[in-house]
């Protein structure tokens, strides 16, 4: 009888291990699938560098519109200074830090646009102002090249008025934004 205690219970044991080892494996796998973020599928507008903790294509995160649109957490109405009133959306800048994986040590983001415009935000003031957005949309559609799209920050300023002095609409609301670095 008690050689069948232990058969029993040596079974037992191997079947916890396996499954354990198992469960341990389906765990990884889960957590690198979350960690490395999916590649672009289609045309990549974006590509951020730098100081950034997660990656898609080597060691900097690209985005096409369809990652980006998913993204979207933000919207509100402002009157841009050269295109007139619209209805903006886009994906609030604290939130890309968020999804880049922007260590707490970092101090700035800078956009460039494909005419060569930059501009530089401190992320500490972005934090304080979550309403910056990287705009996808201007009155639920794309925005087109001729209004300096695809991407471009939007800061709403009727919201916060106090960064329009050091943050005035040129260069500060650029457009045509390719590529971002985080440092």
């Amino acid at each position: 009888m008690l050689v069948k205690v232990c058969k029993v219970e040596k079974t037992t044991l191997i079947v916890a291990v396996v499954i354990l080892v198992l469960v341990a494996i389906g765990g990884f796998y889960s957590y690198q699938q979350m960690k490395k973020p999916k590649s672009p599928t289609g045309e990549v507008v974006l590509k951020v560098k730098g100081k950034i903790t997660r990656t898609n294509v080597g060691n900097e995160y690209h985005f096409d519109l369809a990652m980006l649109e998913k993204m979207i957490d933000t919207e509100f109405d402002w009157e841009c200074p050269w295109f007139g009133k619209y209805h903006w959306e886009g994906v609030s800048l604290v939130t890309l830090l968020k999804e880049l994986g922007v260590p707490d040590d970092a101090k700035y983001i800078k956009f460039t646009a494909k005419d060569g415009v930059t501009a530089e935000y401190p992320i500490s003031m972005l934090k304080e102002h979550p309403k910056i957005i990287l705009a996808i949309k201007m009155n639920g559609e794309y925005i087109p090249d001729d209004k300096v799209g695809p991407l471009r920050v939007v800061i709403p300023y009727d919201q916060y008025p106090e960064l329009e002095e050091d943050y005035p609409p040129f260069p500060f609301t650029v457009g045509w934004i390719i590529e971002a670095e985080v440092g």
